[in-house]
């Protein structure tokens, strides 16, 4: 198969320096400080603060941001090979049963492609160069050291750069609807998963479309993220929960997930909380928040998001049962621990108290 030789849509130029130009202090700060931040122009062009250059949800591209215009290349491209059989397949979920059986589930209305896929990437010129300046430009981009304001309240993390250090993947959802259910983008050793980077290609979204990205903070305020031309959204795969809603058009992104040399230690896998957590739970739920061991206790915290969203995003495809019965096993383990369940009933009125109504990023 020959490699995509266009057209694109409009003329535009390579500008790489346009992301660490993006990521302000300001964005790295907010990183540090609440697990995620938004970049509104990420590929240039526009407020590089986040103030956006004017441009809402809905209208039409600026005809003289070459950010805009690369990534409606980025978009012809992925649209391109979405035309190819077999080059963009189902995007699949990792499931373990009550057994420890390990399975593969589609999810329904969602295509990709890996760019660590040789026949892939030469196919694509654009897609081909974004992904090897990923290599390094993202971590250096998002280098924690741009923050101004450091502090020990803040988040922590590492960036490794490298070939193997991140990986770059092209997604289609078709618009009947599809979507993920609630979970985060580390959930555990092996991954290396430090940051999640997605970067939206859709002009004219518009409300009613859906695809929106939820973000779930540990017993915090939710947010919810439209999928806007040239937005990204950052945020820690070990450490931020999230949900993409139904899709009622079609959808494109590339989703970035950079590594870094600390995750998943050993330290940070369980749950190990002192003796005083129950004497101060905003305290411990701010301990959580800040820390990946939040992860063993999530889903007894958010019960009904995870099911709910299982339910959405499976609907009748394979594995849908399977998983939903698999989330009331996992449940019904709380019922053998008092002190973990008093720990959890004590965390849920908490947050039921602090996280007040969704915010949402237009």
């Amino acid at each position: 198969m020959e490699e995509f030789g266009g057209p694109y849509p409009r003329p535009f130029t390579r500008d790489f320096d346009a992301w660490s130009r993006a990521v302000t202090p300001a964005r790295i700060d907010e990183l540090r400080r609440d697990g995620f931040t938004v970049v509104d122009d990420f590929l240039g062009g526009g407020g590089a603060d986040g103030e956006g250059d004017g441009t809402d949800a809905g209208s039409s591209p600026s005809p003289s941001n070459n950010g805009d215009a690369w990534a409606l290349a980025l978009r012809e491209e992925i649209e391109w090979l979405s035309s190819k059989d077999g080059v963009m397949r189902p995007n699949r979920t990792h499931f373990a049963n009550p057994k420890g059986e390990r399975f593969l589930f589609a999810k329904p209305g969602i295509a990709e492609a890996d760019m660590h896929d040789d026949s892939v990437a030469a196919l694509v010129p654009e897609l081909r160069a974004f992904f090897e300046a990923a290599s390094t430009a993202f971590a250096d981009a998002f280098d924690p050291a741009k923050d101004t304001s450091p502090s020990s309240d803040k988040y922590a993390y590492e960036l490794s750069k490298g070939h193997g250090a991140r990986t770059v993947k092209l997604q289609v959802n078709d618009g009947t609807g599809g979507c993920f259910p609630t979970h985060y983008d580390n959930p555990g050793p092996p991954s290396k998963r430090a940051l999640t980077c997605i970067l939206y290609l859709n002009p004219h979204w518009v409300d009613g479309h859906g695809g929106e990205l939820d973000l779930m903070p540990f017993c915090a305020t939710p947010v919810r993220v439209v999928p806007k031309l040239g937005r990204l959204v950052a945020f820690l795969s070990d450490r931020v929960m999230h949900r993409v809603t139904p899709a009622r058009a079609t959808r494109h992104c590339l989703t970035v997930w950079v590594d870094g040399p600390c995750v998943n230690a050993p330290e940070t896998c369980g749950l190990s909380l002192p003796p005083s957590a129950m004497a101060d739970i905003p305290g411990t739920a701010r301990c959580l928040r800040m820390s990946p061991s939040q992860r063993v206790i999530s889903r007894w915290c958010y019960p009904d998001e995870y099911e709910a969203s299982l339910l959405e995003c499976m609907r009748d495809a394979e594995g849908g049962d399977e998983m939903v019965t698999s989330h009331s096993v996992h449940l019904a383990k709380l019922r053998d621990n008092p002190p973990l369940r008093k720990l959890v009933d004590a965390l849920r009125t908490h947050r039921r108290e602090v996280e007040g109504k969704q915010k949402v990023i237009r």
